[in-house]
């Protein structure tokens, strides 16, 4: 399911520059698309080798921090933050902010870091937002229901989504 998920999200970008993008986020969460996924899983094959998993291109490392707060009134907040790698693009604002590396998260023509392919509605354009793996989690029971309440994050590209289900 996770292989199928992020095969789907290697052809996301932003929204504004590509109206494939929305075509492709609409037919994602379409009722007839995961019936159609839902005929590829199977427990005991695995998915076929024509549906490969883009990996994510960002260096790991202890680069992304988390602020996850769960209040008495029911209100819930989940922040994640990444700078990409150590130190981010290593320029420092005047008021002591660190800036993320954000170009990154563009797929790159012929600058691939692993080998993935670069991805057209990923790649960098000016006014363009890259895409990300940042997953902030927020898990509540229905309303008027009681039940446990869950808020969490992930780190490490491509992988967050498969920590997040595992959780």
């Amino acid at each position: 399911t996770l292989k199928i998920a992020l095969s789907l999200v290697s052809n996301l970008g932003d929204p504004s520059g590509d109206v494939s993008v929305t075509h492709t986020a609409e037919g994602m969460v379409s009722e007839s698309e995961a019936n159609s996924l839902r005929q590829l899983i199977n427990d005991s094959q695995s998915l076929p080798s024509e549906l490969r998993v883009p990996h994510s291109p960002l260096e790991s490392g202890t680069a992304t921090s988390q602020v996850l707060i769960m209040g008495p009134d029911d209100f819930i907040v989940a922040m994640v933050s990444s700078l990409n790698r150590a130190f981010g693009s290593g320029i420092v604002t005047s008021s002591g902010i660190l800036l993320n590396s954000q170009m990154l998260d563009f797929s790159w023509q012929n600058k691939t870091m692993n080998h993935s392919i670069p991805r057209q509605q990923n790649l960098a354009q000016p006014r363009k937002r890259p895409r990300s793996f940042l997953l902030p989690t927020i898990v509540r029971p229905s309303e008027g229901m009681c039940g446990t309440y869950l808020c969490l994050g992930a780190n490490n590209g491509d992988r967050a989504l498969s920590s997040i289900v595992q959780v």
